[in-house]
Protein backbone atom coordinates (compact mmCIF):
# COMPACT_ATOMS: atom_id res chain seq x y z
CA UNK A 1 0.00 0.00 0.00
CA UNK A 2 1.21 3.70 -0.68
CA UNK A 3 2.24 5.37 3.05
CA UNK A 4 1.73 8.68 2.64
CA UNK A 5 2.04 11.73 4.78
CA UNK A 6 -0.57 13.90 3.25
CA UNK A 7 -3.76 13.50 0.97
CA UNK A 8 -5.14 16.22 -0.54
CA UNK A 9 -8.90 15.91 -2.06
CA UNK A 10 -10.91 18.04 -3.97
CA UNK A 11 -14.31 18.31 -6.13
CA UNK A 12 -15.53 20.24 -8.68
CA UNK A 13 -18.30 22.46 -7.52
CA UNK A 14 -21.14 23.78 -10.36
CA UNK A 15 -19.62 26.93 -10.98
CA UNK A 16 -16.69 24.32 -12.49
CA UNK A 17 -14.21 25.29 -9.58
CA UNK A 18 -12.26 23.07 -7.07
CA UNK A 19 -12.78 23.27 -3.78
CA UNK A 20 -10.91 21.21 -0.77
CA UNK A 21 -12.89 18.16 0.60
CA UNK A 22 -10.12 16.93 2.69
CA UNK A 23 -8.23 17.78 4.92
CA UNK A 24 -11.28 18.46 6.44
CA UNK A 25 -10.12 21.88 8.01
CA UNK A 26 -10.31 23.26 4.59
CA UNK A 27 -13.47 21.34 3.31
CA UNK A 28 -15.06 23.42 0.57
CA UNK A 29 -12.48 26.16 0.73
CA UNK A 30 -11.40 26.64 -3.04
CA UNK A 31 -8.20 25.80 -4.75
CA UNK A 32 -6.40 28.56 -6.24
CA UNK A 33 -5.69 27.53 -9.64
CA UNK A 34 -2.05 29.17 -10.20
CA UNK A 35 -0.65 28.32 -6.35
CA UNK A 36 -0.38 24.34 -6.59
CA UNK A 37 -0.59 21.07 -8.63
CA UNK A 38 -4.34 20.36 -8.01
CA UNK A 39 -5.12 23.06 -10.21
CA UNK A 40 -3.13 22.63 -13.51
CA UNK A 41 -4.05 18.84 -13.26
CA UNK A 42 -7.78 19.46 -13.46
CA UNK A 43 -7.28 21.77 -16.38
CA UNK A 44 -4.83 19.56 -18.56
CA UNK A 45 -6.67 16.42 -17.33
CA UNK A 46 -3.44 14.37 -16.72
CA UNK A 47 -1.29 13.07 -13.93
CA UNK A 48 1.60 15.03 -12.42
CA UNK A 49 4.32 13.01 -11.34
CA UNK A 50 7.16 15.17 -9.38
CA UNK A 51 9.50 12.78 -7.58
CA UNK A 52 11.67 15.38 -6.34
CA UNK A 53 10.17 19.00 -5.70
CA UNK A 54 13.69 20.64 -5.87
CA UNK A 55 14.61 20.05 -9.55
CA UNK A 56 10.95 20.68 -10.42
CA UNK A 57 10.83 24.29 -11.70
CA UNK A 58 7.37 24.50 -12.91
CA UNK A 59 5.15 24.86 -9.95
CA UNK A 60 5.88 27.07 -6.64
CA UNK A 61 3.72 25.07 -4.40
CA UNK A 62 2.39 27.80 -3.02
CA UNK A 63 -0.46 26.21 -1.80
CA UNK A 64 1.02 23.30 -0.37
CA UNK A 65 3.21 25.73 1.70
CA UNK A 66 0.19 28.03 3.00
CA UNK A 67 -0.95 25.00 4.07
CA UNK A 68 1.93 24.09 6.59
CA UNK A 69 3.80 21.43 4.27
CA UNK A 70 7.19 20.96 2.93
CA UNK A 71 6.65 19.12 -0.43
CA UNK A 72 9.61 16.59 -1.38
CA UNK A 73 7.86 14.67 -3.69
CA UNK A 74 4.15 14.87 -5.10
CA UNK A 75 1.82 12.34 -7.10
CA UNK A 76 -1.64 14.23 -8.02
CA UNK A 77 -4.49 12.02 -10.53
CA UNK A 78 -6.95 13.71 -12.13
CA UNK A 79 -10.46 11.82 -10.87
CA UNK A 80 -12.92 11.26 -14.20
CA UNK A 81 -16.06 10.21 -14.82
CA UNK A 82 -18.13 9.72 -18.08
CA UNK A 83 -14.95 11.66 -19.74
CA UNK A 84 -15.32 15.04 -16.97
CA UNK A 85 -12.84 15.79 -14.42
CA UNK A 86 -14.69 16.09 -11.13
CA UNK A 87 -12.40 16.46 -8.76
CA UNK A 88 -7.89 16.07 -7.90
CA UNK A 89 -6.44 13.44 -5.42
CA UNK A 90 -2.63 14.88 -4.10
CA UNK A 91 -0.61 12.60 -2.50
CA UNK A 92 2.58 15.09 -1.07
CA UNK A 93 5.74 13.02 0.94
CA UNK A 94 6.04 9.51 0.72
CA UNK A 95 6.82 8.29 4.64
CA UNK A 96 10.62 7.49 4.76
CA UNK A 97 11.24 10.21 3.06
CA UNK A 98 12.11 8.22 0.07
CA UNK A 99 10.54 9.47 -3.47
CA UNK A 100 7.34 8.31 -5.59
CA UNK A 101 8.04 5.75 -7.97
CA UNK A 102 5.96 5.32 -11.47
CA UNK A 103 5.01 2.20 -9.55
CA UNK A 104 3.31 4.69 -6.80
CA UNK A 105 1.63 6.61 -9.49
CA UNK A 106 0.33 3.81 -11.66
CA UNK A 107 -1.37 2.65 -8.14
CA UNK A 108 -3.05 5.75 -6.83
CA UNK A 109 -3.95 6.23 -11.07
CA UNK A 110 -5.86 3.16 -10.42
CA UNK A 111 -7.69 4.19 -7.34
CA UNK A 112 -8.49 7.44 -8.98
CA UNK A 113 -11.22 5.30 -11.42
CA UNK A 114 -13.29 3.71 -8.61
CA UNK A 115 -12.80 6.98 -6.49
CA UNK A 116 -14.27 9.16 -9.12
CA UNK A 117 -17.45 6.35 -9.15
CA UNK A 118 -18.18 6.55 -5.89
CA UNK A 119 -18.22 10.35 -5.70
CA UNK A 120 -20.41 10.70 -8.99
CA UNK A 121 -22.79 8.34 -7.62
CA UNK A 122 -22.99 9.74 -4.29
CA UNK A 123 -23.43 12.92 -6.43
CA UNK A 124 -26.48 11.59 -8.37
CA UNK A 125 -28.13 10.31 -5.37
CA UNK A 126 -27.65 13.70 -2.98
CA UNK A 127 -29.13 15.39 -6.21
CA UNK A 128 -32.08 13.02 -5.87
CA UNK A 129 -32.76 13.43 -2.01
CA UNK A 130 -32.77 16.90 -2.62
CA UNK A 131 -35.33 17.44 -5.46
CA UNK A 132 -37.08 14.83 -4.03
CA UNK A 133 -37.38 17.25 -1.03
CA UNK A 134 -37.74 20.19 -2.95
CA UNK A 135 -41.09 18.86 -4.55
CA UNK A 136 -42.21 17.73 -1.27
CA UNK A 137 -42.28 20.62 0.19
CA UNK A 138 -43.46 22.70 -2.86
CA UNK A 139 -46.31 20.28 -2.38
CA UNK A 140 -46.38 20.83 1.16
CA UNK A 141 -46.45 25.01 0.41
CA UNK A 142 -49.11 24.69 -2.26
CA UNK A 143 -51.57 23.08 -0.32
CA UNK A 144 -51.37 25.25 2.81
CA UNK A 145 -51.74 28.20 0.00
CA UNK A 146 -55.39 26.44 -0.59
CA UNK A 147 -56.37 27.19 3.31
CA UNK A 148 -58.16 30.26 4.48
CA UNK A 149 -55.09 31.44 6.09
CA UNK A 150 -53.88 34.94 6.49
CA UNK A 151 -50.74 36.66 4.43
CA UNK A 152 -48.44 36.47 7.09
CA UNK A 153 -49.51 33.53 8.47
CA UNK A 154 -48.92 31.63 4.53
CA UNK A 155 -45.58 33.78 4.44
CA UNK A 156 -44.36 32.49 7.56
CA UNK A 157 -45.15 28.71 6.21
CA UNK A 158 -42.94 29.48 2.95
CA UNK A 159 -39.84 31.29 4.97
CA UNK A 160 -39.71 27.72 7.73
CA UNK A 161 -39.71 25.35 4.76
CA UNK A 162 -37.04 27.72 2.51
CA UNK A 163 -34.69 27.08 5.54
CA UNK A 164 -34.22 23.33 4.77
CA UNK A 165 -33.50 23.87 1.18
CA UNK A 166 -31.59 26.98 1.47
CA UNK A 167 -29.85 28.20 4.56
CA UNK A 168 -29.68 31.21 5.59
CA UNK A 169 -28.86 33.64 8.79
CA UNK A 170 -31.21 36.45 8.27
CA UNK A 171 -34.76 36.97 6.31
CA UNK A 172 -36.84 39.63 5.06
CA UNK A 173 -40.17 39.45 2.81
CA UNK A 174 -40.95 42.58 1.34
CA UNK A 175 -44.09 43.93 -0.39
CA UNK A 176 -44.46 47.18 -2.29
CA UNK A 177 -46.17 50.20 -0.91
CA UNK A 178 -46.56 52.01 -4.09
CA UNK A 179 -48.63 54.90 -1.96
CA UNK A 180 -45.64 55.78 -0.08
CA UNK A 181 -42.74 54.73 -2.92
CA UNK A 182 -41.63 52.39 -0.61
CA UNK A 183 -41.05 48.46 -0.56
CA UNK A 184 -41.76 47.49 2.86
CA UNK A 185 -40.50 44.72 5.07
CA UNK A 186 -43.75 42.83 6.21
CA UNK A 187 -41.97 39.61 7.83
CA UNK A 188 -38.49 39.51 8.44
CA UNK A 189 -35.86 37.34 11.07
CA UNK A 190 -32.62 37.02 11.91
CA UNK A 191 -32.06 41.36 12.05
CA UNK A 192 -31.08 43.10 15.54
CA UNK A 193 -32.78 45.41 17.56
CA UNK A 194 -33.60 48.58 16.04
CA UNK A 195 -33.00 47.71 12.22
CA UNK A 196 -36.79 48.05 11.51
CA UNK A 197 -36.18 51.59 9.84
CA UNK A 198 -33.07 50.04 7.90
CA UNK A 199 -35.30 47.68 6.70
CA UNK A 200 -37.80 49.81 5.08
CA UNK A 201 -36.49 50.25 2.01
CA UNK A 202 -37.01 53.33 -0.35
CA UNK A 203 -38.32 52.35 -3.92
CA UNK A 204 -34.72 52.97 -5.58
CA UNK A 205 -31.93 51.86 -2.97
CA UNK A 206 -29.98 48.82 -2.28
CA UNK A 207 -30.36 45.16 -4.11
CA UNK A 208 -34.28 45.18 -2.79
CA UNK A 209 -35.05 47.78 -5.09
CA UNK A 210 -32.66 46.59 -7.93
CA UNK A 211 -34.68 43.22 -8.02
CA UNK A 212 -37.53 45.42 -8.25
CA UNK A 213 -36.38 47.64 -11.23
CA UNK A 214 -34.21 44.83 -13.23
CA UNK A 215 -37.25 42.27 -12.51
CA UNK A 216 -34.69 39.20 -12.09
CA UNK A 217 -32.97 37.76 -8.99
CA UNK A 218 -29.71 38.85 -7.71
CA UNK A 219 -26.50 37.21 -5.97
CA UNK A 220 -24.21 38.82 -4.51
CA UNK A 221 -21.25 37.02 -2.92
CA UNK A 222 -19.38 39.63 -0.84
CA UNK A 223 -21.76 42.43 -0.11
CA UNK A 224 -18.47 44.15 1.04
CA UNK A 225 -17.63 44.93 -2.15
CA UNK A 226 -21.04 46.28 -4.06
CA UNK A 227 -21.65 49.61 -3.78
CA UNK A 228 -25.63 49.27 -3.76
CA UNK A 229 -25.70 47.41 -0.49
CA UNK A 230 -27.96 48.45 2.71
CA UNK A 231 -26.10 46.98 5.46
CA UNK A 232 -29.34 46.28 8.18
CA UNK A 233 -26.72 44.03 10.06
CA UNK A 234 -23.44 44.05 10.23
CA UNK A 235 -22.38 40.39 9.92
CA UNK A 236 -24.01 39.86 6.51
CA UNK A 237 -21.22 38.89 3.86
CA UNK A 238 -23.48 37.60 0.96
CA UNK A 239 -27.20 37.94 0.11
CA UNK A 240 -29.55 36.15 -2.52
CA UNK A 241 -32.77 38.39 -3.58
CA UNK A 242 -35.69 37.57 -5.86
CA UNK A 243 -38.66 39.61 -6.79
CA UNK A 244 -42.09 38.04 -6.82
CA UNK A 245 -43.66 38.37 -9.46
CA UNK A 246 -47.11 37.33 -10.59
CA UNK A 247 -48.39 37.21 -14.02
CA UNK A 248 -45.65 39.94 -15.19
CA UNK A 249 -46.49 42.39 -12.04
CA UNK A 250 -44.07 42.21 -9.12
CA UNK A 251 -45.56 41.98 -5.76
CA UNK A 252 -42.65 42.23 -3.44
CA UNK A 253 -39.42 40.62 -2.64
CA UNK A 254 -37.67 38.11 -1.05
CA UNK A 255 -34.60 38.49 0.50
CA UNK A 256 -31.78 35.77 2.13
CA UNK A 257 -28.85 37.04 3.80
CA UNK A 258 -25.64 34.78 4.88
CA UNK A 259 -22.40 35.10 7.33
CA UNK A 260 -20.47 33.09 4.63
CA UNK A 261 -18.94 34.86 1.48
CA UNK A 262 -20.28 33.48 -1.50
CA UNK A 263 -23.20 31.38 0.02
CA UNK A 264 -25.35 31.00 -2.87
CA UNK A 265 -25.35 30.12 -6.38
CA UNK A 266 -27.88 30.25 -9.28
CA UNK A 267 -29.65 26.42 -8.29
CA UNK A 268 -30.80 28.72 -4.61
CA UNK A 269 -31.65 31.83 -6.94
CA UNK A 270 -33.71 29.13 -8.97
CA UNK A 271 -35.18 27.61 -6.07
CA UNK A 272 -35.90 30.73 -4.20
CA UNK A 273 -37.88 32.43 -7.42
CA UNK A 274 -40.44 29.57 -7.65
CA UNK A 275 -41.01 30.10 -3.88
CA UNK A 276 -41.18 34.07 -4.45
CA UNK A 277 -43.76 32.56 -6.89
CA UNK A 278 -45.61 30.88 -4.51
CA UNK A 279 -45.59 34.41 -2.17
CA UNK A 280 -46.98 36.33 -4.70
CA UNK A 281 -50.19 34.28 -4.99
CA UNK A 282 -50.35 34.22 -1.44
CA UNK A 283 -50.04 38.13 -1.12
CA UNK A 284 -52.33 38.92 -3.33
CA UNK A 285 -54.76 36.13 -2.12
CA UNK A 286 -54.89 38.01 1.36
CA UNK A 287 -55.41 41.21 -0.51
CA UNK A 288 -58.56 39.34 -1.37
CA UNK A 289 -59.87 37.45 1.67
CA UNK A 290 -59.61 40.79 3.21
CA UNK A 291 -61.54 42.70 0.84
CA UNK A 292 -64.24 39.53 0.82
CA UNK A 293 -64.37 40.02 4.86
CA UNK A 294 -65.46 43.54 4.80
CA UNK A 295 -67.85 43.04 1.96
CA UNK A 296 -71.53 41.76 2.88
CA UNK A 297 -73.09 40.64 -0.63
CA UNK A 298 -76.72 41.86 -1.33
CA UNK A 299 -78.89 39.09 -0.52
CA UNK A 300 -81.08 39.03 -3.92
CA UNK A 301 -77.77 38.38 -5.38
CA UNK A 302 -76.74 35.55 -3.45
CA UNK A 303 -80.20 33.63 -3.53
CA UNK A 304 -79.75 34.35 -7.52
CA UNK A 305 -76.24 32.41 -7.57
CA UNK A 306 -77.63 30.03 -5.62
CA UNK A 307 -80.22 28.54 -7.74
CA UNK A 308 -77.80 29.14 -11.13
CA UNK A 309 -75.00 26.66 -8.88
CA UNK A 310 -78.35 24.50 -7.71
CA UNK A 311 -79.21 23.96 -11.41
CA UNK A 312 -75.59 22.71 -12.00
CA UNK A 313 -74.81 20.60 -9.07
CA UNK A 314 -75.59 16.76 -9.38
CA UNK A 315 -78.84 16.16 -7.06
CA UNK A 316 -78.75 12.22 -7.00
CA UNK A 317 -76.24 9.75 -6.41
CA UNK A 318 -75.29 7.60 -9.71
CA UNK A 319 -74.43 3.88 -9.80
CA UNK A 320 -71.82 3.12 -11.81
CA UNK A 321 -71.84 -0.51 -12.76
CA UNK A 322 -71.15 -2.52 -9.28
CA UNK A 323 -70.10 0.68 -7.91
CA UNK A 324 -72.18 4.08 -6.34
CA UNK A 325 -71.19 7.69 -5.86
CA UNK A 326 -72.71 10.01 -4.37
CA UNK A 327 -71.83 14.23 -2.92
CA UNK A 328 -73.45 16.62 -0.77
CA UNK A 329 -72.29 20.13 -0.21
CA UNK A 330 -73.23 22.35 2.81
CA UNK A 331 -72.50 26.15 1.56
CA UNK A 332 -71.43 28.94 4.30
CA UNK A 333 -72.74 31.71 2.98
CA UNK A 334 -75.83 31.59 0.15
CA UNK A 335 -73.14 30.27 -2.13
CA UNK A 336 -70.62 27.91 -2.22
CA UNK A 337 -66.84 27.71 -3.61
CA UNK A 338 -67.04 24.28 -3.84
CA UNK A 339 -67.48 22.04 -6.56
CA UNK A 340 -68.30 17.87 -7.15
CA UNK A 341 -69.66 16.61 -9.97
CA UNK A 342 -69.31 13.12 -11.74
CA UNK A 343 -69.86 12.02 -15.58
CA UNK A 344 -69.22 9.66 -18.35
CA UNK A 345 -66.36 10.13 -20.51
CA UNK A 346 -64.81 8.12 -23.68
CA UNK A 347 -64.41 4.12 -23.26
CA UNK A 348 -67.19 3.65 -20.73
CA UNK A 349 -65.16 5.81 -17.71
CA UNK A 350 -66.70 7.52 -15.35
CA UNK A 351 -65.31 10.78 -14.47
CA UNK A 352 -65.57 12.94 -11.18
CA UNK A 353 -64.46 15.78 -9.23
CA UNK A 354 -63.56 17.69 -6.18
CA UNK A 355 -62.41 21.17 -5.84
CA UNK A 356 -62.38 23.96 -4.08
CA UNK A 357 -61.76 27.72 -5.38
CA UNK A 358 -60.01 30.68 -2.94
CA UNK A 359 -62.59 32.67 -0.76
CA UNK A 360 -66.37 31.83 -0.90
CA UNK A 361 -69.22 33.33 -2.10
CA UNK A 362 -70.27 34.85 -5.15
CA UNK A 363 -66.73 35.59 -6.70
CA UNK A 364 -66.26 32.07 -5.68
CA UNK A 365 -68.63 30.81 -7.14
CA UNK A 366 -68.98 32.30 -10.27
CA UNK A 367 -65.50 31.15 -11.17
CA UNK A 368 -66.76 27.52 -9.64
CA UNK A 369 -69.12 27.89 -12.41
CA UNK A 370 -66.56 28.75 -14.74
CA UNK A 371 -64.19 25.72 -13.88
CA UNK A 372 -67.28 23.24 -13.90
CA UNK A 373 -68.03 24.62 -17.79
CA UNK A 374 -64.28 23.78 -18.54
CA UNK A 375 -64.29 20.49 -16.76
CA UNK A 376 -67.65 19.64 -18.80
CA UNK A 377 -65.95 20.61 -21.89
CA UNK A 378 -62.71 18.40 -21.68
CA UNK A 379 -63.56 15.53 -19.54
CA UNK A 380 -65.62 13.61 -22.15
CA UNK A 381 -62.93 13.65 -24.17
CA UNK A 382 -60.20 12.56 -22.04
CA UNK A 383 -59.74 9.31 -20.23
CA UNK A 384 -56.97 10.27 -17.60
CA UNK A 385 -57.36 11.91 -14.76
CA UNK A 386 -53.78 13.87 -15.11
CA UNK A 387 -54.86 15.25 -18.68
CA UNK A 388 -58.09 16.51 -17.07
CA UNK A 389 -55.96 18.52 -14.75
CA UNK A 390 -53.73 19.59 -16.95
CA UNK A 391 -56.11 20.91 -19.41
CA UNK A 392 -58.48 22.76 -16.60
CA UNK A 393 -55.79 24.25 -15.27
CA UNK A 394 -54.35 25.90 -19.15
CA UNK A 395 -57.33 26.82 -19.00
CA UNK A 396 -57.82 28.69 -15.79
CA UNK A 397 -54.05 30.17 -16.36
CA UNK A 398 -55.62 31.90 -19.41
CA UNK A 399 -59.26 33.04 -18.05
CA UNK A 400 -58.73 33.93 -13.95
CA UNK A 401 -56.80 36.25 -11.73
CA UNK A 402 -53.47 34.85 -10.04
CA UNK A 403 -55.45 34.72 -6.37
CA UNK A 404 -58.51 32.77 -8.07
CA UNK A 405 -56.70 29.84 -8.01
CA UNK A 406 -58.46 25.96 -7.63
CA UNK A 407 -57.54 23.22 -5.01
CA UNK A 408 -58.60 19.87 -7.34
CA UNK A 409 -58.85 16.46 -6.76
CA UNK A 410 -59.77 14.36 -9.96
CA UNK A 411 -60.81 10.72 -10.45
CA UNK A 412 -61.39 8.45 -13.73
CA UNK A 413 -62.78 5.03 -12.78
CA UNK A 414 -63.46 1.68 -15.04
CA UNK A 415 -66.56 0.42 -13.35
CA UNK A 416 -65.97 -2.94 -15.46
CA UNK A 417 -62.66 -3.56 -12.85
CA UNK A 418 -62.69 -1.15 -10.87
CA UNK A 419 -59.42 0.39 -11.94
CA UNK A 420 -59.09 4.36 -10.60
CA UNK A 421 -56.41 6.76 -11.82
CA UNK A 422 -56.62 10.23 -9.84
CA UNK A 423 -54.47 13.45 -10.01
CA UNK A 424 -54.45 15.53 -6.97
CA UNK A 425 -53.46 18.85 -7.51
CA UNK A 426 -53.07 20.89 -4.34
CA UNK A 427 -56.01 19.24 -2.94
CA UNK A 428 -56.68 17.95 0.94
CA UNK A 429 -56.09 13.81 0.31
CA UNK A 430 -58.62 11.61 -0.11
CA UNK A 431 -59.31 9.15 2.32
CA UNK A 432 -59.37 5.40 1.45
CA UNK A 433 -60.89 3.62 3.53
CA UNK A 434 -60.32 -0.76 3.96
CA UNK A 435 -63.19 -2.72 5.11
CA UNK A 436 -60.85 -3.45 8.03
CA UNK A 437 -60.94 0.35 9.49
CA UNK A 438 -57.36 1.13 7.83
CA UNK A 439 -57.06 3.75 5.78
CA UNK A 440 -54.18 5.69 3.22
CA UNK A 441 -54.46 9.03 1.54
CA UNK A 442 -54.39 9.31 -2.40
CA UNK A 443 -51.50 12.49 -2.24
CA UNK A 444 -50.39 11.50 -5.75
CA UNK A 445 -50.47 14.68 -7.90
CA UNK A 446 -48.88 18.37 -8.28
CA UNK A 447 -49.59 22.01 -7.31
CA UNK A 448 -52.73 24.11 -7.49
CA UNK A 449 -54.37 25.04 -10.97
CA UNK A 450 -54.72 28.58 -12.07
CA UNK A 451 -51.19 29.39 -10.92
CA UNK A 452 -48.60 27.36 -13.03
CA UNK A 453 -48.83 27.15 -16.65
CA UNK A 454 -46.84 23.91 -17.01
CA UNK A 455 -47.38 22.41 -13.33
CA UNK A 456 -45.59 18.84 -12.73
CA UNK A 457 -48.60 16.81 -11.94
CA UNK A 458 -48.11 12.95 -11.38
CA UNK A 459 -51.17 10.31 -11.51
CA UNK A 460 -51.65 7.68 -9.63
CA UNK A 461 -53.52 4.53 -10.03
CA UNK A 462 -55.58 1.40 -7.67
CA UNK A 463 -57.95 -0.94 -8.20
CA UNK A 464 -61.27 -0.44 -6.07
CA UNK A 465 -62.46 -3.35 -4.39
CA UNK A 466 -64.23 -3.28 -1.29
CA UNK A 467 -63.00 -0.04 -0.08
CA UNK A 468 -64.70 3.37 0.71
CA UNK A 469 -63.15 6.94 -1.02
CA UNK A 470 -64.20 9.60 0.85
CA UNK A 471 -63.43 13.21 -1.10
CA UNK A 472 -63.45 16.37 1.02
CA UNK A 473 -62.73 20.14 0.94
CA UNK A 474 -61.37 21.55 3.74
CA UNK A 475 -64.02 22.91 5.61
CA UNK A 476 -64.77 19.38 6.64
CA UNK A 477 -61.65 19.57 8.50
CA UNK A 478 -61.00 23.47 9.57
CA UNK A 479 -63.81 23.83 11.53
CA UNK A 480 -63.82 24.97 14.92
CA UNK A 481 -65.49 24.31 18.36
CA UNK A 482 -66.40 27.06 21.09
CA UNK A 483 -62.82 25.85 22.81
CA UNK A 484 -61.15 27.15 19.45
CA UNK A 485 -60.49 23.39 18.76
CA UNK A 486 -60.13 22.17 15.20
CA UNK A 487 -61.74 19.03 13.63
CA UNK A 488 -58.87 17.62 12.08
CA UNK A 489 -58.74 14.90 9.71
CA UNK A 490 -58.42 12.29 13.10
CA UNK A 491 -62.14 12.95 13.49
CA UNK A 492 -62.67 12.94 9.89
CA UNK A 493 -61.64 9.52 9.59
CA UNK A 494 -62.90 8.60 13.15
CA UNK A 495 -66.28 9.45 11.31
CA UNK A 496 -65.76 8.22 8.15
CA UNK A 497 -64.93 4.16 10.23
CA UNK A 498 -68.13 4.62 12.09
CA UNK A 499 -70.45 5.24 9.21
CA UNK A 500 -68.65 3.14 6.51
CA UNK A 501 -71.92 0.64 6.31
CA UNK A 502 -73.86 3.56 4.58
CA UNK A 503 -74.56 4.43 1.03
CA UNK A 504 -72.65 7.16 -0.11
CA UNK A 505 -74.98 10.13 -0.04
CA UNK A 506 -76.64 9.07 3.48
CA UNK A 507 -72.59 8.84 4.39
CA UNK A 508 -71.98 12.24 3.11
CA UNK A 509 -74.83 13.51 5.47
CA UNK A 510 -73.94 11.77 8.22
CA UNK A 511 -70.32 13.34 8.18
CA UNK A 512 -71.75 16.68 8.43
CA UNK A 513 -74.04 16.02 11.25
CA UNK A 514 -71.04 14.55 12.70
CA UNK A 515 -69.23 17.58 12.14
CA UNK A 516 -71.70 20.05 13.76
CA UNK A 517 -71.81 18.06 16.82
CA UNK A 518 -68.46 18.66 17.25
CA UNK A 519 -68.85 22.55 16.33
CA UNK A 520 -71.87 23.34 17.96
CA UNK A 521 -73.10 27.06 17.70
CA UNK A 522 -69.54 28.27 16.14
CA UNK A 523 -70.50 29.72 13.25
CA UNK A 524 -69.17 28.10 9.94
CA UNK A 525 -66.62 29.70 8.13
CA UNK A 526 -66.19 27.48 4.85
CA UNK A 527 -67.92 25.68 2.62
CA UNK A 528 -68.16 21.68 3.50
CA UNK A 529 -68.33 19.52 0.52
CA UNK A 530 -68.26 15.55 0.59
CA UNK A 531 -67.68 12.98 -2.44
CA UNK A 532 -68.59 9.56 -1.63
CA UNK A 533 -67.67 6.09 -3.58
CA UNK A 534 -68.22 2.50 -2.95
CA UNK A 535 -68.93 -0.74 -4.31
CA UNK A 536 -72.65 -1.53 -4.01
CA UNK A 537 -73.35 -3.80 -1.10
Amino acid sequence: ALKAETVLLSFSNEHGELVFRLPRGLRGLPVPIGDGVSGPVAKREKSIFIPDTRKEKRFPFQIERKLGLKPRTILAVPLMHRGDVIGVIEVVNRRGKTPFTRDDLELVEALAEPIAAAVAHARLRERSERLELEYSLFKKVSRSMGQPLRRDEVLQRILRNLKRLIPYDAASIFVLDREHDAIVSVLHSGYPRGADEKIRVKMHEGLVSMAVEKHKGIIVDDVRQDPIYVSARGRTRSELVAPMISRDRIIGVFNLESDRTGAYNRSDLRLLEAFAGQAAVAVERSYLYEEQREKKELQAELRLARTVQDFFTPKKSLTLGKYRIAGVNFPSLEVSGDYYDFFPVREGLYAFAIADVAGKGVPASLIMSSFRATVHTVGPYLTSARQIALRANQILCETVRPQDFVTAFFGVIDPATGTLTYCNAGHNPPVLLSPDGGYRLLETGGPILGVFENPPLAEGRLRLRNETLLCYTDGATEARNAADEEYGEERLVAAMQKHRELTPHRMGRAMFKALREFSGDTPQGDDVTYLVLKRKQ
